[in-house]
């Protein structure tokens, strides 16, 4: 079975307000959709911007995305990279999540430069470093350490 990768950003259309409460539910709702449909994948977001890598088979990745691009709180979907891949990078995330924060801006900054930069500007290559790199330094969370790490972005704000 051959792995199929989709790389895309989207401008994050959720209302400040509504933020923590949406991003929750998205993480929930990811992780559950993307279990069914053995996909795996890892999101890092700020208050502007979404990128995310999904990875499986083709039908189900398209799939996913197609309810991505439906979803009103993405706008401006814009697929950076569709390719086949040789592995999976994030088999152990149904969905990995990394919000930017303090602790981890060097990171983003090494990889994405500014809050300002759009993702698109940015290649999948350093995309998919960002995600590993977040992921190797445990700043990638799941759903079960989502409400810790929250808390955490919070304290350190």
């Amino acid at each position: 079975m051959s792995i199929s990768r989709i790389v895309y950003f989207s401008e994050n259309a959720i209302e400040p307000s509504q933020r923590d409460q949406q991003i929750t539910e998205l993480q929930k709702v990811a992780v559950r959709r993307n279990r069914r449909s053995h996909v795996t994948g890892a999101l890092v977001y700020d208050d502007r911007w979404f990128a995310q890598a999904l990875e499986g088979e083709i039908q189900f990745v398209e799939e996913i995305l197609g309810g991505i691009m439906r979803d009103p709180r993405h706008d401006n979907v814009t697929i950076i990279s569709k390719s086949v891949a040789p592995e999976r990078m994030f088999k152990k995330w149904s969905m990995g999540f990394a919000e930017r924060t303090l602790k981890n801006e060097p990171l983003f900054g090494l990889h994405w430069f500014s809050a300002a930069r759009p993702p698109g500007i940015m290649s999948e290559n350093n995309l998919l470093k960002l995600m590993t790199e977040l992921s190797r330094q445990g700043f990638m969370g799941s759903e079960q350490n989502v409400a810790q790490n929250k808390i955490e972005s919070d304290l350190a704000k």
